[in-house]
Order: structure tokens, then sequence, then C-alpha cells
């Protein structure tokens, strides 16, 4: 049984999250789930990402008082939306 994890942007549950990791102060995509050490889940939404900006809910998921960088995430997100929708 897979684990059901909640969206850091909208705290809905789902099963088909994208996972997040910070390094050294840079939010990074981790689509494989290879990258150590914690993790914060997020739905491949803009909207979801932009919740979880606005809300400070990567410094809680972290459990940092960091500014995040979240241009990759950002990148990220935008493309697979854009695959998304032109399925």
């Amino acid at each position: 049984m897979e684990p059901v994890r909640t969206c850091v942007g909208c705290k809905q549950r789902a099963t088909n999250l994208l996972r997040i990791v910070a390094i050294s102060g840079n939010l990074t995509p981790d689509p494989q789930n290879r990258f150590a050490g914690r993790g914060a889940r997020l739905h491949l939404s803009t909207s979801c990402l932009r919740l979880a900006i606005e809300r400070k809910a990567f410094g809680r998921a972290f459990k940092s008082q960091v500014q995040f960088e979240v241009g990759a995430v950002s990148q990220y997100v935008e493309q697979a939306e854009t695959m998304l929708a032109n399925k």
C-alpha cells in the first residue's frame, strides 16, 4: 500500500505528488525520490505552488527559517503543467 501524503500548498491528500527537497537553500524537484533528507510534497500545479509560497509552507515543512529559492521547482511545475495540458 502506497503512503498517502499531503500537498504543502492546498493541503489535499493525494498519492501523485512531486517530492521537493531543500539543498543549500534551494528547493529542488525530486521526481524519482532519490535525494536524502526531509521532503515536502506538492501537486504539479502553479496554484498549489503559489499557495505554498504565500503561506511559507516550505519553511514549516523543512523546519527552517531560511528563505528558499523556488526557481527550479517553479520551472519544473510549469513545464509539467504544460505537458499535462497538451495531452
